[in-house]
């Protein structure tokens, strides 16, 4: 991709931004924002980059949710953690299903409409962008894992994987929803 063709009709602010956070982007767009910087005259030569003007102080390490400041990207994220959500919902189905040809229809009831409404949620959630949605997510998803524990505890054999592989699939979902939660502030402003 020709990054300089790209770039030339940016504004000044942008081509800074860009010289700003390079280390986000790839080093040919990097050397076409420098070379239409340097044209503009917004810097002297590359060694400019070097001072504290052009660090960028944002840095996203050891922070747990990490800051996504192009709308491009945090659509996509945003896209990817709703397919993860409705993927999820696919789980209780599909334990609804079985258990019903094993004969037990209460569970199969139970997993089919846990299923159903965890799709359903996240549908609303998906369409309206509004974080009410969320606590009903939250309590679905401690309740499930509360049962889920407690039906462990309550077996004859307790087995150290299970229960971590409760935990990867509480906490997984859990800071997806909490992540997804500071993503579609952003984006239900700027629709």
């Amino acid at each position: 991709m020709d990054f300089y063709e790209k770039y030339i009709d940016s504004t000044d602010p942008e081509i800074l931004e860009i010289l700003k956070k390079r280390k986000n982007y790839q080093d040919s767009a990097v050397e076409a924002a420098i070379r239409i910087a340097i044209e503009r005259q917004l810097i002297h030569s590359e060694q400019d980059l070097f001072s504290t003007e052009f660090q960028d102080t944002n840095t996203n390490r050891n922070v747990m949710f990490p800051e996504i400041s192009d709308d491009f990207q945090r659509k996509k994220l945003t896209g990817s953690i709703f397919r993860f959500l409705y993927i999820m919902s696919l789980l209780p189905l599909i334990f609804g299903f079985l258990k019903y040809g094993e004969g037990h229809l209460y569970l199969t009831y139970i997993g089919v409409g846990i299923g159903l409404t965890w799709f359903l949620l996240c549908f609303l959630l998906y369409k309206t962008h509004n974080s009410l949605v969320l606590i009903p997510l939250f309590i679905l998803l401690i309740t499930i894992s509360f049962g889920i524990g407690w039906n462990f505890i309550d077996s004859e054999s307790l087995h150290f994987l299970d229960m971590v592989m409760l935990l990867i699939g509480t906490i997984l979902p859990a800071y997806l929803l909490l992540f997804l939660s500071r993503l579609i502030k952003p984006i239900s402003k700027s629709e």
